[in-house]
Order: structure tokens, then sequence, then C-alpha cells
């Protein structure tokens, strides 16, 4: 913590600067707000993030200009273009290249324009995993020693929670006594159709709860739903707040998280440090995160999760060794560690 007093932060939020960080948005009216654009044309669409951006950046130099900071962090998709001071481009992962499908047009033009004029200005890049770091540096052909992998960690308040805790919170939002869960956004990286094929697969008949916005891009699992008759077994909360979330993972039989692409996978630390035990992919960064304490399936493949959910919902002892196995991975991952990392890297690169 020694490091930290001397530390001087400001946030900008696209039009003045605070000193200290101003509340996160209410997900609810920032979805409403979202969604009212999506109906847009696409080109339209791109062409309003476009004048944003720049509106954004000529902003930002202004204020640099008149206030100097030894260091600029962007952790929005692309970097800003800073003609003052020196900064760390914060990329979680390239999917909006490699799964440009799964994601809104105009979102993956945006990125796509902007990346290949912004990039350069970048003094760092930041990112959360070693699998993405590795990408990057592939991809982009940037030298390996400007890309630094510092990873994220749970929150301390996601650990294990008392029975009443977790009863209250189960009738709180109406949830089984029992079931499967899912956290995040629902969009199609997440996979979910072929969760719904193993669901039906599974020699079990424990229910889904899906937690998270409900995203972007078609969702044909929720025919599927109907078809195959799963209606009654899927419960859909929207967001929640972590402080519910984490009864509701301690709740859960498991985590199921089949995604075919992450930059980390934050849920899978959350849920194990809460002795909540995954089931999740064995692509991308997932391994990376999960190590030995989660059931790794190919997420092309319904049949090994199906595999995967009778294993956990069945044996008891199988259950208990990966709850135990997961306490220990979550808690390899220390937000105190990832601070003191990141601050070590801004101070170096405002030293360059």
């Amino acid at each position: 913590m020694g490091l930290m007093h001397s530390v001087e932060l400001s946030y900008f939020d696209g039009k003045q600067l605070f000193n200290r960080m101003p509340p996160m948005a209410d997900p609810e009216k920032w979805q409403k707000a979202n969604g009212a654009f999506e109906k847009l044309p696409d080109p339209m669409m791109f062409t309003l993030q476009a004048l944003h951006w720049l509106k954004y950046e000529n902003t930002l130099n202004r204020i640099c200009r008149k206030k100097p900071f030894d260091i600029y962090h962007e952790t929005a998709f692309v970097p800003a273009k800073i003609n003052s001071t020196p900064s760390i481009y914060s990329m979680y992962d390239l999917s909006l290249r490699h799964y440009a499908d799964t994601h809104p047009r105009d979102r993956v033009w945006f990125f796509e324009y902007f990346i290949k004029r912004r990039l350069g200005s970048a003094s760092h890049i930041l990112t959360i995993s070693e699998f993405i770091r590795q990408e990057i540096i592939e991809e982009f052909k940037v030298p390996s020693e400007m890309v630094t992998a510092i990873p994220l960690a749970p929150d301390p308040m996601f650990s294990p929670c008392n029975k009443a805790d977790v009863q209250n919170i189960k009738a709180k939002y109406n949830l089984p006594e029992s079931y499967l869960l899912f956290v995040g956004t629902l969009e199609p990286r997440k996979n979910i159709n072929l969760l719904i094929d193993a669901m039906e697969k599974a020699d079990s008949d424990i229910p889904l709860v899906l937690v998270g916005w409900n995203g972007w891009g078609d969702k044909p699992w929720m025919d599927k739903v109907q078809k195959k008759g799963l209606a009654h077994r899927i419960v859909m909360t929207g967001y929640l707040p972590d402080e519910d979330l984490k009864e509701i993972y301690s709740g859960a039989t498991a985590l199921v998280y089949p995604s075919l692409y992450e930059g980390f996978g934050l849920p899978i630390v959350e849920a194990m440090a809460c002795g909540c035990p995954v089931i999740c992919s064995n692509a991308a960064s997932m391994p990376e995160v999960a190590g030995d304490a989660g059931v790794l399936i190919d997420p092309y493949n319904s049949d090994e999760l199906a595999e995967g959910i009778e294993k956990i919902s069945n044996n008891t002892e199988f259950r208990q060794n990966l709850i135990k196995k997961g306490l220990a991975q979550a808690a390899s991952f220390k937000w105190e560690v990832t601070a003191r990392e990141t601050l070590e890297l801004f101070q170096r690169v405002a030293h360059q």
C-alpha cells in the first residue's frame, strides 16, 4: 500500500475529470439506452460512435495540455491518440477480430477502423492473460516487450456464503433448490446453444440459472428451449449486483461456462472463490485461469459438457474435491498483486 501514497489519480468520463471514480452506470438504464441505439442502421451507428470517439480524444488532449499527467490509461475498445502524455492501452481480448460474427457489425467496424490508426499511439499494451498477450504479439506484430499480461482476480467479497444467506437469495429470486449456473452477457460467443444441447443430453434434470445482461445477437437457443420442452428448467434473472451474486455462486451445483473465447473469464475464479465447482471450455485463456481445478470441455462437443454435468451433479466426492481445488486456485489470484503490478508498469512506462 505504500506505493499508492505517492499516486494521484484522476478519472476522465469523456467530458471532465474527477478526483474519484464516478459511480457505475445503472445497468438497466444503460441497457435500455443502448438497445434504442442498436435499432439504428449499422453505418449510422458506426458514424455516431466514430464521431463520439473523435470528440472524446479532442477533449482528452485539451485536458492533458492544461494539466500535465505522467501517464494515461485507456480501457475502451481502442487506444486514444494523445500527443502530450505516455499512454497504456488495455486490450482484454481479440474477439472483435477472431469472433467478429458474434459481435454487432458496427462495433467490429469501429474497432478495425481505429485499431489500425491508433495502436501506434500506445506507449504500452496491458492485457489480462498470457494467452491474449501472445495473440496480440502475433496479430499486430508488436515487440514482445511492449505487451504485459497482468491477470485479474476475484473481488474479496466473493467467498463461500452460509446456508441461511444462500436460502434467502434463492427465495428473493425464486431460484430452485439445486441448479447449474451461467454468469455473463447473453451473447453468441458465450455458447449457450451448446449448453442447452448438453442439458437435454445429460442424465440429470437439474435446472439452469442464467445471470447477466441480455446482450446482442441472435439467440437460437431460446427457440431450442421451447422446442425441446426445457422452458421449465431455465431461469433468467437478468443482471444482478455482486452482493447477491456471491450467494448465487455459493448455492450453485456448478458454474457452467462453455464460452468459445475469453480474455480471462472472471466468473471462473469468482465461482471458485465462493466454493462453486466449475465446468469451462478448454479454449483460449480458460485453461490458464481454471488450472487443474475445473472440468475442461471442448466448447464444440455437447456430449463432453453433458458428461461433465452428470459427473459433477451425481458424484459428491468428485464435486467436493473440485471445490477444494477451486478455493486454492482462486486464492492464487489476488487484487493486491494485480494493483501492485499495474502500478509498477505505470511507473516504468512513465519514466521510459
